[in-house]
Parts: structure tokens; sequence; C-alpha cells
């Protein structure tokens, strides 16, 4: 889902009535929230809703006392420990800290919180504060180095630096939003002054779509490549700007595909001579008869990537569009560049298209040089005829996620955890989940074995996504519970959970791993997996002797049926 442009112009309103339409008429499907600020952050509710509803379900909102944060975070009684939160989003501002002790106060607040979410299990998305609108020296301010604006500064790059690196938290920059719109167009003195309301509603529009993006962005709702649509070129006047998106496409390292039928030969020509350097900046082009619909479906499956996941470039009457489809379903969304060549670029990255979330503890990012030239060449050839050489491919996409699981026993309030992801597994899940009371039980019996697993990757951290449940019958070591839930499906953490429980049954003294697991007709993922050859490799030792695995299936009486 795109960003919203600062520009375009938002009925705000209608974002409001929508919100309480859904709230009257939706049951809430989708993540618990809790929002923290040191001022009334209730205007960002209605906008941060409807940013996250639609395919992802209606959230649930919890809207701490404001200027409360640290006691919500540390009083274990508090409305937010007891909201069983998915997500914490916290928003201190500057003002509301003592003068002079921004340094320090700013990332005590941040710790605090982190250490709250930690234990409430939830993702933490810290709001970097805006610089203060006022500096009480004037422009005299400017010129000290300890002074409002510096000190501000220096205490957004302390928290920056203490969070970025950490898993399963995420920072929105308050301040970009209101340096885009202006400070005379976001503050509301007056509004503070009474209700502790700082910010105009439009603050409140985007930061909300700001932190539903970062959201979503750990869904994997983004998109993976771009199209390019030479059609659009054929009525152009000229070609210019299409060089710098795709120079911004290319040093992003997003790979970018030229797409057209034979009528989109000649504007190709043009765009070469006008700019030589275009051919080394795609991956590949294409001209031929298929509707275009069909060229991007053709190229997403050449990619080993879905159509929705390839961002579509079109120039008409000298505007440049991008649609995407988001990930999770819905109609497609446009994004108006305009038809100022020179802004494109900077456009097209503040919609947000094409982001990425790091991954904690990754290397440095270097952006792309360049990209691999296509088999066609200048002056239209046929690229269509063979696969590029490092296209994207299903296999090497996964690889290329670099996806890390850590498991650990859980600790008390992980229980709650572990028992929500037991009921609402669908996909990934033996089917015969376990009673609260008995995950209470192995989590206390030390002849058991009960792990949590967190998963990473490059596109950011996926939180507690592994349920593991283990115990010992004579030789045997029964899998009580195994679920992976759906974003960290089919990423090769099925392969490092059966790693897990064949190290763990060893441990036991086990000779074979035995699965208990009833068809629920949802779960055929789970299913398929265990039968596969890669369950069976994965649990091999490093002297290369694999343990057995058994499949059990249950009947709808509890009685089994015994198969291989």
């Amino acid at each position: 889902m795109p960003l919203p442009l600062i520009d375009a112009p938002a009925d705000l309103r209608a974002l409001r009535a929508a919100h309480q339409a859904a709230e009257r008429t939706e049951p809430p499907g989708g993540p618990r929230v809790g929002i923290m600020a040191s001022y009334t952050a209730d205007p960002l509710v209605p906008y941060l809703g409807t940013a996250l509803g639609g395919a992802y379900g209606r959230p649930a909102f919890h809207v701490a006392p404001y200027n409360r944060i640290v006691q919500e975070c540390l009083d274990p009684d508090s409305g937010s420990a007891r909201a069983g939160l998915d997500v914490l989003v916290v928003a201190q501002r500057l003002e509301e800290l003592e003068d002079g002790a921004w340094a320090t106060g700013l990332p005590a607040v941040a710790e605090v919180a982190y250490e709250a979410a930690a234990r409430w299990g939830a993702t933490l998305v810290v709001v970097l504060p805006g610089l203060p609108a006022a500096d009480p020296l004037g422009v005299a301010g400017d010129c000290w180095s300890d002074g409002r604006t510096a000190s501000a500064a220096a205490a957004r790059e302390t928290v920056r630096a203490a969070l970025a690196d950490r898993p399963n938290v995420h920072l929105v920059d308050l301040e970009a939003v209101l340096r885009s719109l202006g400070t005379g167009r976001a503050h509301h003195p007056a509004l503070y002054q009474y209700a502790k309301v700082p910010y105009r509603e439009e603050v409140f529009h985007h930061l909300g779509a700001r932190i539903a993006h970062v959201l979503r962005l750990r869904a994997g709702d983004t998109c993976h490549a771009a199209a390019l649509d030479l059609g659009g070129l054929v009525d152009a006047d000229d070609v210019d700007g299409l060089g710098g998106v795709l120079r911004w496409l290319s040093a992003a390292g997003v790979p970018s595909h030229a797409l057209g039928g034979p009528d989109a030969v000649t504007a190709w020509r043009e765009l070469v001579a006008a700019d030589p350097a275009v051919p080394a900046l795609l991956s590949d082009w294409r001209f031929d008869d298929r509707g275009l619909d069909t060229q991007v479906r053709g190229l997403a499956a050449g990619l080993g990537l879905a159509a929705r996941d390839i961002a579509l470039l079109r120039r008409r009457e000298d505007r440049l569009t991008v649609t995407v489809r988001p990930a999770r379903g819905g109609p497609a969304e446009t994004v108006d560049l305009g038809t100022e060549a020179a802004a494109w670029p900077s456009l097209l990255a503040a919609a947000g298209v094409f982001d990425r979330l790091p991954v904690p503890g990754a290397p440095a990012r270097t952006p792309r040089q360049g990209g691999p030239v296509g088999p066609g060449g200048p002056g239209g050839g046929d690229g269509a005829a063979e696969q590029p050489a490092g296209a994207l491919s299903l296999a090497s996409f996964i690889a290329g996620l670099g996806v890390e699981t850590d498991f650990r026993p859980p600790r008390g309030a992980d229980l709650a955890k572990i028992n929500d992801m037991l009921v609402a597994s669908k996909e990934f899940t033996l089917g015969v989940p376990m009673a609260p009371a008995e995950v209470d039980a192995a989590a206390a019996d030390g002849d058991r074995v009960l792990r949590l697993g967190r998963v990473r990757d490059r596109l950011g951290d996926l939180g507690p996504s592994v349920v593991l449940a283990l115990a010992k019958d004579g030789s045997d070591c029964v899998v009580e519970a195994f679920v992976i839930s759906c974003p960290a499906m089919g990423k090769g953490v099925e392969i490092q959970a059966m790693r897990e429980i064949a190290a763990h049954a060893r441990a036991m003294g086990t000779d074979r791993i035995v699965l208990g697991y009833r068809d629920t007709g949802r779960n055929h993922a789970a299913i398929d997996f265990l039968r596969s050859p890669a369950a069976g490799g994965s649990t091999e030792s490093p002297d290369g002797a694999p343990l057995d695995v058994l499949l059990r299936a249950e009947t709808s009486e509890m009685g089994a049926v015994i198969t291989s």
C-alpha cells in the first residue's frame, strides 16, 4: 500500500467517518494496537485504523492516558499491560520532557517502552519526535552547539542508534511529516493549550499512514520489481524524465523491466537516444503482441514472484503513475506522480512502494550500482526469448531473505501468546492443539520441552512465529505441538524447526520422532511438509545419521492410525 503524498488532497472527514462505520459494523480481526503518547493521541486512531484495515482486518485500539508512558509501561496492572497488545506505538514529545534533559530523558523513555514491549510480546514502534517548533533564543539559537535544536537532534539520534538494530522494533520519524507539511501547517498551539493535542489533523493522518506502512512492510506488503509500460510513450511528446526514474530504481536495488507492444519500439529507440544509459539501468526489456496484464503476469512468473509484487509505471498525457496491488488482496491503488519529470524520483521515494525494513544486525545497506543488461539490444530486441542472467527466482528470493530463527524457553508472559498461536494458527499446525493447562504443564515439566521461536529476515522481524512442544515416551520423542505462523511459512523456517526438534530428540536419548496430526482441511501445508523428504532430511546429525520420523494420523475420536 503506497503512502499518501503530502500534497495530494485527502478527505480527512471521510476517513474518520469510515473508521467510525467500521467500528460499528466490523468485528475486530486485525492486530491489537496500543498507543502511548506524552500528548493526547486519540486523533491518530481513525487514520491508523483506516490505513491498517481492509485486507488486514479492523484493528482494536487501546489508547493510554496521555503523558503516562513510563508509568503505563512499568505498572503490571496498567491498561496497556492487560490489553494483550500485538503492537505498541510510543510517541514522546521533547517539549513534555524537562529542558536540558532531552539527551537522557528521551532514550530512557524509549528503553522503558522497549522492555515493556518485550515482556508483552508486542512489536514496538517508536515515533522519533519532531524538532521543537520554536526556539526561545530565536535566530541566535542557530549559533549554539548545545542549543534547543542541537539538543533535540542529538537526543533523536541517540534513540535511533540505540533501537535501530534491535529485533521487533521499528522507528517512524515524525519530523519527516512536520518538515514536509511545514510547521505553520502542522502545529496547533491553541488546541494543545486546551486539549493537549499539539498537531493538526493532517499530521495525524500522515503519521498514521507511516506507522501502518511500517507494519505492512513486516508482512511483506511491498513491491519487489518495477515494470515500465512503454506503450504509454507512443503518444508522448518526449521521453524526458524516465531516465531519472530508472536511475533511482537502480540505486534502490529494484529490478526494472520495460514492456510494450511492437508499436512501442519507436518510443524505446527515442528513449535510448535521449538517454543512452537506460539499457544498463534495466534488467530486461521485451516487446510482443500480448496484452499488458499478460506481460506482467509472465514477467512475474519468470522472476518467481506474484503479479502483485510488481509495480506498474505508466506515462499518460505526460503524467507518470505507479499502480500497485496490496499483498493481501483488495483493489489496485494508483499513485499520481504528476507532470514534473524532475520531481518523479523524489515522489516515487516518498510513496514508499519499494520500501524495505532493515534486518537487525545485518551489514549496512549498499546501493546497487546499475543492473544487468537484458539480452535484447538498443533498438528493440526480443528479450522474452530467454531469462536474463541474475534474474530473481523463488529459490534465490528465499535464500536472499536471510531468515533466522531463534528458539528459547518461554517466559511467563509468553504463555498467553503461545496459547493464542496454538488456537489461531490454521495453515501450519498439527491440528490437535494443546489446551492452555497442557501448555502450562509443558512449561513447568522438566521432562518435556516447550520452545518459542522468533523469526526475522531482511524485510523485518516477524516476532514470535514458531511453537514447539515435545515429550519423551520411551524411545520416542513425541511432538505435541508444531505451529508456524503464516508470515513465516514457506521461508525455510519449517526445516529450521525440524532441526530444533531433532536436536532435542537426541538430547532426550530417543531414536524416533513421532508426530500426531489431524487433517483439518486447512493444514495441508504442514502435512505436506511432514511427508516430504525435506522433513526427514533435516533430522540428520553432523555424522549423517538421521532420526526416524513417524507420522500418526489421529481420528476425530482421538484414536490413532499409524502411517509412514
